[in-house]
């Protein structure tokens, strides 16, 4: 292997080895787990992922919710009715 191509593959000594980003497949929902997750249609996950309501990542073809952003959506949501109802 040539000098050039090692230096491309090998990290440097010092550089600090690449830290994942802690996502597992648990955290990735489809829409039909959110929608039975919030009892709500499929239909009605989607549209709230087209629209922005709830935050969605295009994977290709595919489209998956993070569990800990729709966690947060939910509760925001919450308090939201709570502070309403005071």
């Amino acid at each position: 292997m040539s000098d050039l191509a090692r230096r491309h593959i090998e990290p440097a000594p010092d550089d600090p080895p690449p830290q994942p980003r802690g996502l597992t497949r648990s955290d990735l929902m489809t829409a039909a787990q959110v929608a039975e997750l919030l009892s709500v249609p499929v239909s009605t996950v989607r549209d709230w992922g087209r629209s922005g309501v709830l935050p969605r990542v295009k994977l290709g073809r595919h489209v998956r919710f993070i569990r800990a952003q729709v966690e947060e959506v939910v509760l925001r949501a919450a308090d939201r009715q709570a502070g309403a109802g005071t």
